[in-house]
């Protein structure tokens, strides 16, 4: 009789166990967030496939996805929920449904919603793609992933690239000026100037005199999670009279030309997009996502090099007065704003003597740093430390949603509660739904 009981009970352990974990299959690993000009992408990452519903919401606007079978978040996933964003998505939420997950888009205005299913590949493993439209105009601001996102002030990430290296010297000019050596001081000294501004973090791609290939450059920049790479050169032409520094971007036609290359290679366009794979995708569908995330990069690239064009002016004689294009192997990255900068010619006596001055080479540096700093604090990324600053010394408002306490919201805006409800003159702590509250700078 005692046997026969533990043995029943031994059963239904084992068949409750066996429950729980056909119950719970899967588990989110990652979220990923792209926007673009009025779209803003969702990538949800689950580590099996998982059945999903999705559906609108009005008073207040929000979009939820349901996913079924879903036993846990990843711990950063759950850490760093509520620090994903763009311009349509004020929060993201989560919550246990039943034996699933829900996920509640906060939304700032009407959107037209849809999802799609994107299947396992050697990278990712299967997805929940939700897409947001909703046509407003803006730059793009892309945050990557959420497993990634160690807290909302992240350093703007700058990546210097000194051209040549090792057995290629680059242009040689009068007074056995090498280019390798040049590029590499104007790199060395424009890291230093940019880590001794809070909120940035400047990695060299080489700081020796070493040889890297081109594409080796680019995946510098993509491991450290770029948000530009500058590549510094210096120019020779067969005529001394030649002179001036410029600033080039990529052409439309480097564009083109690149995105066969990388439609051609899965391993790599897996990568863009916020991470949206495109080697499943037909070829129209990922020629436009491509297109989209280049057009903007160039843009972005424009617009940083102006302001960089604009500080270089005060101490180098410029080739051209505004930013230049083409198609340069080393700007070709379809995801990371990218300039290379010409800092004068080698083959000029003038420039080549202004070269092998450190006096000068630390002057252009400063030009070039103060242009890129300028340009980022104008507009900085979301999730980044100027970004936060920005918001904390202007303040901002938010919109109440179900299931918010005054004291969560404080909590969430790094504000205190007593500041916040002096900035809304609130007598206690009762809210409701709808109701816009000012978020005092801290």
């Amino acid at each position: 009789m005692y046997n026969t009981f533990r043995i029943k009970s031994v059963v239904c352990f084992v068949l409750a166990l066996f429950f729980s974990m056909s119950v719970y299959s899967a588990s989110v690993k990652d979220i990923r967030v792209a926007q673009q000009d009025g779209l803003t992408r969702l990538v949800f990452e689950l580590d099996s496939e998982a059945n999903h519903r999705l559906f609108l919401l009005s008073s207040p606007d929000r979009v939820v996805l349901d996913l079924e079978s879903i036993g846990s978040l990843s711990s950063n996933v759950s850490k760093n929920l509520s620090k994903l964003s763009s311009d349509m998505m004020r929060r993201l939420r989560y919550a246990k449904r039943d034996q699933g997950a829900r996920f509640v888009i906060d939304l700032n205005g009407k959107v037209k919603a849809k999802s799609s299913v994107l299947s396992k590949n050697a990278k990712y493993g299967p997805r929940i793609l939700v897409e947001l439209e909703y046509g407003k105009k803006k730059p793009v601001k892309v945050i990557k992933s959420v497993s990634t996102i160690e807290n909302a002030k992240r350093d703007i990430v700058v990546i210097i690239d000194p051209g040549h290296g090792g057995k290629d010297p680059g242009a040689l000019g009068k007074y056995k000026v090498r280019e390798k050596d040049v590029v590499l001081s104007i790199g060395k000294e424009l890291a230093k100037r940019i880590n001794q501004v809070k909120g940035f973090k400047a990695v060299l791609t080489r700081s020796t005199d070493v040889y890297l290939k081109l594409r080796q450059r680019t995946k510098v920049a993509r491991e450290a999670n770029a948000d530009i790479l500058i590549s510094i050169h210096a120019d020779a032409f067969t005529k001394s009279s030649a002179r001036g520094a410029s600033v080039w971007a990529l052409s439309l036609g480097g564009k083109t030309s690149e995105m066969g290359r990388w439609l051609a290679q899965q391993e790599q366009s897996s990568d863009l997009v916020g991470g949206i794979s495109l080697d499943d995708k037909d070829q129209l569908l990922a020629e436009v996502l491509l297109d989209m995330s280049m057009n903007s990069t160039i843009q972005m690239s424009l617009d940083i090099g102006e302001s960089v064009l604009a500080k270089m002016t005060r101490v180098a004689k410029l080739h051209k007065n505004t930013v230049q294009q083409a198609g340069f192997v080393v700007l070709k990255s379809p995801d990371i704003p990218s300039l290379l900068i010409e800092t004068g010619f080698v083959s000029n006596p003038t420039e080549a003597k202004n070269l092998s001055s450190r006096t000068y080479r630390k002057k252009l540096a400063q030009a070039i740093s103060k242009g890129v700093i300028d340009s980022f604090s104008s507009n900085p990324p979301e999730g980044t430390y100027l970004a936060w600053k920005q918001k904390q010394k202007a303040g901002h408002t938010y919109t109440v949603s179900k299931g918010d306490t005054l004291s969560e919201i404080a909590r969430r805006n790094q504000v205190s509660l007593k500041a916040l409800r002096a900035a809304n003159t609130l007598k206690n702590d009762v809210i409701w739904i709808g109701q816009k509250l000012k978020i005092p700078a801290s």
